[in-house]
């Protein structure tokens, strides 16, 4: 959310430098890395009995902060921009405010508390971040509130994100390599936080099995069959080898999508890593050391973790662009986002990504034709019941394997994002905020 607003507003007053005053209140707001353009009013924040400050429960989406400036500010517009749930407070009605109302909000999956419709109504004008969200909740509203639905796409900063030639990759990488990691590593990269919705776990499990090669590879349909160890027969997979070795008409088990038995044991990738750029929190889903001894995976040895970042210390925006660079390729198994900035980011930077096809990364990534999709299972999350897709394993290994395999397929996924999203450049993105504002202000 902090980049996009910023690559907004900060354009905006680039561009049009005499129509607009900003003022924002900044939701986490020290947990910034820049320095910010405009005034940001922090929300309020308390002590608790160890002295510890914390973020004030009652304030933690500026329901006072936001109606003590209002009396100050007297704005014309007011922009709303977050999860829908956590900005129902603005939307006051029309009759109780002398200000234009504009919510930009974010949808991940279905389904949508039926009383978000008739509040968000409230507002002048209801913009979603993709087709996805803007399908949600026009299920769920009445016409009047379809009648001022509409989506509009996080503008693409393809100025700082661009694709690195070999030459840029190869320097870059001696550099901020770990020394125990070789330069010609096939490098899968991760960009989030570790929350449930995510389903971060899933790329540790494909990891396992892509470094260990522990699944079958299916002559007739091309499809991987996931085994560790079969109970049944106790054959390890070593013995499984060797067995195949000695006796080449030895039949040990049928493809568990086809039923084919021309299977072989896959080769171990022992040259894939994958660089996690993830922040290890107190109320971490998973804490990353126990799934990492889960599924046999080691820090240092088949993983890495962005030097230094921290949930308080990230890196800024001019030193992000790098760590795309030196990817081979975006691994982003997402149970589902409101938009998936980071996925953006890869398609700026002609990054090709293995992908959920669910949400709204998952429509963008499509259209784009910038990856290869992974189905999955819909499964409600906790409290809020909402769907998130957990991403089929077998599935996200072939995919990484078709890239792993097959360098021009990257070359030509790569190229289709940098091409889609030039289309949505920050300027063109910009230009429409621009529209959609002074449309707003002459309907008042």
């Amino acid at each position: 959310m902090a980049e996009t607003t910023r690559l907004i507003f900060g354009g905006l007053l680039e561009r049009h430098p005499d129509e607009y005053e900003l003022h924002q209140i900044g939701l986490f707001q020290c947990y910034a890395v820049t320095t910010p353009k405009w005034p940001v009013y922090p929300t309020r924040t308390i002590k608790d009995r160890s002295g510890k400050l914390n973020f004030a429960p009652d304030d933690k989406y500026a329901e006072k902060t936001f109606f003590n400036l209002l009396p100050k500010l007297q704005p014309d517009i007011v922009f709303v921009f977050g999860d829908p749930q956590n900005v129902l407070h603005f939307c006051q009605p029309k009759a109780q405010r002398r200000y234009r109302l504009v919510t930009y909000v974010t949808f991940d999956g279905l389904p949508v508390m039926q009383e978000l419709g008739p509040i968000l109504s409230r507002a002048d004008l209801i913009l979603t971040m993709s087709e996805f969200s803007k399908e949600i909740i026009g299920r769920s509203s009445n016409a009047f509130l379809r009648h001022k639905l509409d989506y509009v796409y996080a503008p693409a900063d393809t100025v700082r994100f661009t694709p690195a030639c070999e030459a840029l990759k190869a320097e870059m990488r001696r550099d901020l390599l770990p020394p125990w990691m070789p330069q010609n590593a096939f490098l899968l990269g991760w960009v989030g936080r570790n929350q449930w919705r995510k389903q971060v776990w899933v790329q540790y499990k494909v990891l396992h099995y892509l470094r260990t090669g522990k699944y079958l590879l299916c002559h007739d349909c091309g499809k991987v069959s996931l085994f560790d160890w079969d109970p049944s027969r106790q054959i390890h997979l070593d013995e499984l080898r060797l067995t195949l070795e000695a006796r080449p008409d030895y039949k040990y088990d049928a493809c568990a999508h086809c039923r084919s038995h021309c299977v072989e044991p896959a080769k171990p990738l022992s040259d894939v890593f994958l660089w996690c750029h993830m922040a290890e929190e107190p109320k971490d889903e998973w804490p990353a050391r126990w799934i990492e001894r889960q599924f046999g995976v080691e820090r240092g040895r088949d993983l890495w973790y962005t030097p230094g970042h921290q949930l308080r210390a990230g890196l800024s925006p001019d030193d992000m662009p790098m760590l795309y660079r030196l990817w081979d390729c975006f691994l982003y198994l997402s149970g589902g986002e409101g938009f998936g900035v980071p996925a953006w980011e890869a398609m700026c930077s002609g990054l090709p990504s293995v992908y959920t096809n669910y949400s709204a990364h998952g429509e963008f990534l499509t259209r784009a034709g910038a990856g290869i999709p992974v189905g999955g299972v819909l499964q409600p999350e906790r409290e809020s019941c909402v769907w998130r897709m957990l991403a089929d394993v077998p599935q996200a290994v072939e995919a990484i394997r078709r890239l792993y395999l097959d360098r021009d397929l990257r070359t030509t996924v790569g190229a289709n994002g940098r091409r889609f999203v030039e289309q949505f450049a920050t300027d063109s993105q910009v230009e429409r905020w621009h529209r959609i504002f002074q449309e707003v202000t002459r309907e008042s």
